[in-house]
């Protein structure tokens, strides 16, 4: 008898230790095929960078259940059922804000933590208080476009392009209008739906408006065919784009016609400053390790290997994998010192408090004799 509770014991001792041992699991919903792909290889490489960094929390190894949501709200509901029966800590993506939406609603009804890693639209983290975001909102990124296209290009007349089926594009575009206008301008917007190849429909809507600047809102899925229409066409007018254009998609699948565009997106290394500076800077020596040959290395590989980060620190800092825990040690989260800037959600919806937005341009062919590049010109913080 003694013998089978001392055995009895021991197996309990074993059973502990190996539950200890389990590993903490983060859901990654993004964009791996369709219409997003790069975007979301880059945000997930950003994520698996950071993975190799810090791969473990509390002693417990961390493991990335990964999903493709295909670029289909469809697919990321699916995504978010998925990771709901898993019972993941949290959930990192998507990275669009249409994919985004679709997935916080079911992940907050299941008390699912989310950060969407750049998700723009306002709307994301109102659906509750387990959403976050690691990036801006479309109110500051339309605001600061149009605000430059009125003080520094001199703008007075815009044509904007809109995906009317796409929460980011339609939101977004609707930021720059409001603000051009209260600044003294005038905008015809034309629309246009995911997967469109022909534009001869809005150029010719375009053609009897006398525009300064052309605002683009919409992917490089589809701007990789409008800016060579509008460029054979015979509109020359500078085209400024935001943070979806920041996706090699554009320079290669648009060519020359991208010469000189614009964009807003999320700031690196070069306007960044202090030690962000540094941590981003090391940051990338360490991703070019990791991943030599990779596509694109930019803000949303920056804000992927955030969201993690801050997932993770939650979790250190709850000193438990309690999600009531693990959710109130992140919306204490106060002056992280992450990759892509300080992160505070101490006080907030969900948004990040201050985060440096940056203007790009496209030099194609490229400034060091490649195929393209990319310059940084400046940043602006949205605490400034």
């Amino acid at each position: 008898m003694g013998k089978k509770i001392l055995a009895l014991l021991a197996a309990l001792v074993f059973a502990g230790a190996t539950y200890a041992q389990e590993p903490v699991v983060i859901g990654v919903n993004l964009e791996l095929s369709g219409r997003f792909a790069t975007i979301g290889t880059s945000t997930l490489q950003g994520i698996q960078t950071a993975l190799e960094q810090m791969p473990t929390v509390d002693g417990r190894t961390i493991e990335l259940s990964i999903c493709d949501n295909q670029t289909t709200p469809e697919g990321s509901i699916n995504c978010a059922a998925r990771f709901i029966d898993e019972g993941v800590i949290g959930v990192l993506g998507a990275i669009s804000s249409t994919m985004s939406i679709a997935a916080a609603n079911p992940l907050q009804e299941a008390g699912v933590i989310m950060i969407s890693t750049s998700s723009t639209n306002p709307a994301t983290t109102q659906i509750g208080d387990r959403i976050f975001r690691m990036a801006y909102t479309d109110d500051f990124q339309g605001k600061v476009a149009a605000r430059y296209a009125v003080n520094d290009l001199g703008a007075q007349r815009a044509i904007v392009f809109r995906q009317q089926d796409d929460d980011y594009s339609f939101g977004l575009a609707g930021f720059f209008a409001d603000e051009f206008a209260a600044l003294g301008g005038e905008t015809i917007v034309l629309d246009f739906v995911a997967n469109t190849v022909d534009f001869s429909a809005q150029i010719n809507d375009a053609r009897g408006f006398d525009a300064d600047v052309i605002y683009y809102s919409g992917f490089c899925a589809e701007g990789a065919s409008l800016m060579p229409q509008l460029r054979q066409q015979g509109f020359d007018q500078q085209v400024l784009g935001a943070d979806a254009s920041d996706d090699s998609q554009c320079p290669t699948g648009g060519g020359e016609a991208f010469d000189g565009y614009l964009l807003t997106g999320f700031g690196g290394a070069d306007v960044l400053s202090g030690a962000a500076a540094d941590r981003a800077t090391d940051f990338a020596s360490f991703f070019n390790l990791i991943f030599p040959e990779a596509a694109d290395f930019n803000g949303f590989t920056l804000a992927g290997a955030d969201a993690f980060n801050v997932l993770v620190e939650a979790v250190d800092n709850a000193d438990s994998t309690d999600p009531a825990a693990v959710l109130a040690a992140l919306q204490g989260l106060d002056g992280y010192p992450g990759v892509s800037g300080e992160i505070t959600y101490a006080g907030t919806d969900g948004t990040p408090a201050d985060r440096t937005i940056a203007f790009f341009q496209y030099s194609v062919p490229g400034a060091d004799g490649s195929e393209w590049s990319k310059a940084s010109l400046f940043g602006i913080g949205t605490g400034d």
